[in-house]
């Protein structure tokens, strides 16, 4: 049977940080793209309930309260004919025939103090969000983000928070989630505003990440036995005509996953209808016939160790040099990582992430083809489309997450992270070192130690708070300017339901 609605879930759900633990402890096999619809993510609990039937596995307390979750919000027939009867139900539900809608209501309160603040703030922060359906073939929503907050700063009369921002006396609205989705037997259509992911890391990955925020877009998921293409068009700017392209083959094996993707940024063309095939090469589309665009590739692999936990790698490379002249650099990034989980004695999730991007990565000789949205000028805000540390860095993080309760969540995290100066999106021109050493010039070293704990209360509400203690070294690339600086921020969030 399936189920009523097909939106797809934002990359704050926590059934994500639950499925990822169950692939860790061995239960279920994931796909490294995202987002995950309401479809997929029944499909996964299914096969998670029917490996823990099969092998007769111990969950701890931790896992048994997920699975119960996903159960309730996904699989149990009742949730899947009346949203009402879900874990997390919407506030509002009623329908007339062949339509039914959905309106849900939180509400948080969000006292922080910044990295390198000068004072608390104490802000109001609420996410409206909307859904129709028609019968069980298509589903409608949108989701706007409301924040207020002291009338200063960047929340000050007619000020922009960000690109996407402006406020009005200390309200700002962001217009976050906007979309149509149609599913159809194996294909998958979307049409509007929204987040994606592609790549085996759970927090943003190199190519096309959730960290850049939501793209204004159009595509397909083709779902074809062991095989899945995904693909989408983004207008990142209309007024500065800036376009993306994207496709993504990937391969289920089980518990090997690789997928190869490609992606293009072009300027002043608007729509490329030979951007827009899926199965076609945009490298030799614009090698032979299109201007000096700035084209991407990357490959990732993801191999499930049994109960031993998830290894994977991804690797990017910036517009590969066909004819080698020797003065051109291929601009390259990767990742290395890990995720493993532990039932006994207590149960566990440790993660380790390894990441590295080279200078140039992401930029372009032609500064509007930066790998950035909006008008790609970081600097002025404009999110990265890909690893959101930028070019001429490198990261290691750590985490390990201890669940005390079966509610609550006890994450200590770590990060080294290196940033040269060639983190300012510069430009390769002919004449310089292709290769310069590694981070470049006066290097930037932080090291962060983060504590965060959250108690997960009744359906969508939660009480959280997050501490991270910094000590930065040659800030901003400024030699001898080093100090700790500290950011604390709660959040207690009410769903209404």
């Amino acid at each position: 049977m399936r189920a009523l609605g097909h939106e797809f879930l934002p990359p704050e759900h926590w059934s994500y940080d639950a499925l990822y633990r169950f692939e860790s402890l061995g239960l279920v096999d994931l796909p490294s793209y995202k987002l995950f619809s309401r479809d997929d993510i029944i499909g996964f609990a299914e096969r998670v309930d029917q490996t823990v039937r099969d092998r007769g596995r111990q969950l701890s307390r931790r896992d048994r309260f997920n699975l119960d979750r996903l159960r309730s919000e996904f699989t149990d027939d009742a949730s899947r004919r009346n949203p009402l009867v879900r874990y997390n139900p919407p506030l509002l539900y009623t329908t007339d025939e062949p339509f039914r809608f959905e309106g849900d209501l939180d509400l948080s309160l969000v006292p922080q103090d910044k990295l390198a603040g000068e004072r608390w703030e104490f802000l109001g922060v609420s996410s409206p969000t909307a859904r129709v359906h028609v019968d069980d073939k298509i589903t409608y929503e949108v989701r706007y983000r409301l924040t207020m907050g002291p009338e200063r700063g960047s929340r000050a009369r007619n000020a922009k928070p960000s690109p996407r921002e402006r406020s009005f006396k200390g309200l700002t609205s962001l217009f976050e989630r906007s979309y149509i989705v149609f599913p159809w037997k194996q294909v998958t259509l979307f049409w509007g505003r929204d987040f994606v992911d592609w790549g085996p890391s759970a927090d943003g990955n190199l190519l096309v990440s959730q960290t850049a925020e939501s793209l204004d877009k159009f595509g397909a998921r083709l779902n074809f036995k062991n095989l899945h293409v995904s693909t989408f068009y983004a207008n990142l700017s209309a007024e500065a005509s800036r376009s993306l392209s994207a496709h993504r083959l990937e391969v289920d094996m089980s518990r090997l996953v690789f997928g190869v993707s490609e992606a293009v940024l072009y300027v002043d063309r608007g729509f490329d209808p030979a951007y827009s095939l899926p199965l076609s090469s945009f490298y030799a589309n614009q090698f032979n016939e299109r201007s000096d665009d700035n084209v991407l590739w990357s490959v990732d692999l993801k191999y499930r160790l049994g109960r031993a936990g998830v290894v994977y790698g991804a690797f990017l490379i910036d517009d590969f040099q066909f004819e080698r002249d020797n003065k051109n650099p291929d601009k390259i990034a990767f990742d290395v990582g890990a995720r493993t989980a532990f039932v006994r004695p207590l149960p566990l999730t440790v993660r380790l992430r390894y990441r590295f991007v080279d200078i140039y990565t992401y930029s372009h000789r032609d500064s509007g083809k930066a790998f950035v949205t909006g008008f790609g000028e970081p600097s002025q805000g404009d999110p990265f489309l890909g690893a959101e540390q930028g070019p001429d860095s490198d990261r290691l993080q750590v985490s390990a997450e201890l669940y005390p309760r079966p509610d609550v969540v006890s994450t200590l995290s770590f990060f080294y992270q290196r940033r040269g100066e060639g983190n300012d999106f510069r430009r390769f021109e002919p004449g310089l070192d292709a290769s310069p050493p590694f981070p470049l010039g006066v290097v930037e070293k932080t090291y962060s130690f983060g504590y965060r704990v959250l108690w997960e209360l009744a359906a969508g509400s939660l009480i959280g708070v997050n501490v991270r203690h910094e000590y930065v070294r040659n800030s901003d690339h400024v030699r001898g300017a080093n100090g700790w600086r500290t950011a604390v921020r709660a959040d207690l969030r009410w769903d209404f339901r």
